[in-house]
């Protein structure tokens, strides 16, 4: 039976296509970063996706009190500028909003550079929900989403580039197999335009400043949340050309990198069989394909932008940083790895004590 449609489907494809399995697994090679051109508020209105009125994307590189530090990393970007980690980026102040952040890959196990995983050329794969398992340490979610960094493969359905709308939601809700993910409460949610692209490239892009310079509110999904990615090209009309899909990478967790903050479970729904702009109960997939990482889910960071000594990220800098941060050092857990650098030690109270003396 036919699940909720919720989205548009580009012209001219027939809702009943036939059923395919998912092609092989591969590694793409050097992303092309694109710079958004365009950004608009985003609701779900009686099951479709209503996009408000359009700003002109601009963001220079500014250095205040306040830095950029993922919440959620299924990205696993670094500093152009110095090649570091964002949240360990200028001695632990976050990266700079609108430097760039470029798909890396720090661990020794994977060691594939910013290659990742997609299904190939021929497979299509436009509108997805994955889950959030868990934020960093000390976030409850229910911040705002201030940056979000997003790796795609763009399948224009000509060799004419198509204009790339990606449209992004999150809820409280899991994204598990139970239910039908499009029957959940999605929060407002952002449209991102980046104008024409050409069709049989892996593309990434970090988007700064939705709540603090453009006024749009993503709240960050509580842990055991999961979002909803569509792949468009105008916010809410699925693109279906050949190849379209969200490229595939993992949270720090999968494979040995404490510093990066998140993490993810096996599961997550793809609208591939058929392509029907809805889910069908066989549209649920585990993730553990056996790869590095493992397992996979979609490649996608979510960040906030906050002070150095807010570790709890609810905006203030007060007792409750200080208590969780004690507690975590207290008894040598890793949270309280403050610098990153793999040890708990008296570098990691000095550099938070400092912080958390500068306030907020």
């Amino acid at each position: 039976m036919k699940k909720i449609s919720m989205i548009c489907l580009a012209a001219g494809l027939a809702c009943a296509a036939t059923a395919v399995a998912k092609p092989p697994l591969q590694l793409a090679e050097k992303g092309i970063y694109v710079a958004p051109q365009k950004i608009a508020p985003a609701k779900m209105v009686n099951g479709k996706i209503v996009v408000g009125e359009w700003q002109d994307y601009s963001t220079t590189s500014t250095r205040g009190v306040k830095g950029v530090y993922y919440t959620f990393d299924c990205f696993d970007g670094y500093v152009v500028s110095d090649g570091s980690y964002p949240n360990l980026a200028n001695g632990g102040q976050g990266a700079v909003k609108g430097d760039t952040r470029f798909p890396g890959d720090n661990s020794t196990t994977c060691a594939f550079g910013s290659s990742r995983w997609y299904f190939g050329t021929t497979y299509t794969n436009a509108l997805t929900v994955d889950d959030v398992d868990a934020h960093g340490c000390f976030d409850d979610g229910g911040s705002a989403v201030d940056s979000l960094d997003l790796g795609w493969w763009w399948g224009a359905p000509t060799s004419t580039p198509a204009t790339c709308v990606i449209s992004f939601f999150t809820t409280d809700a899991s994204g598990d197999c139970s239910s039908d993910p499009l029957a959940n409460t999605y929060y407002s949610g952002v449209s991102i335009g980046f104008g024409p692209l050409g069709r049989g490239g892996y593309y990434f892009t970090n988007v700064d400043g939705l709540d603090s310079d453009f006024g749009i509110f993503v709240q960050s999904p509580a842990p055991g949340g999961s979002y909803l990615i569509a792949l468009t090209t105008d916010g809410s009309t699925l693109q279906t050309g050949p190849g379209t899909q969200m490229m595939l990478w993992g949270t720090g967790n999968t494979h040995g990198e404490s510093f990066r903050p998140g993490s993810q479970d096996e599961f997550g729904w793809d609208d591939d069989n058929p392509i029907s702009a809805a889910f069908e109960t066989n549209e649920c997939y585990s993730a553990a394909f056996g790869v590095c990482p493992d397992p996979l889910a979609k490649m996608v960071g979510m960040g906030t932008y906050r002070c150095p000594g807010d570790v709890n990220n609810d905006g203030f800098v007060n007792g409750d940083d200080y208590d969780a941060f004690a507690s975590a050092f207290d008894v040598a857990d890793l949270c309280a790895d403050y610098n990153g650098d793999g040890f708990v030690n008296g570098d990691d109270y000095d550099a938070f004590a400092s912080n958390f003396d500068v306030g907020c």
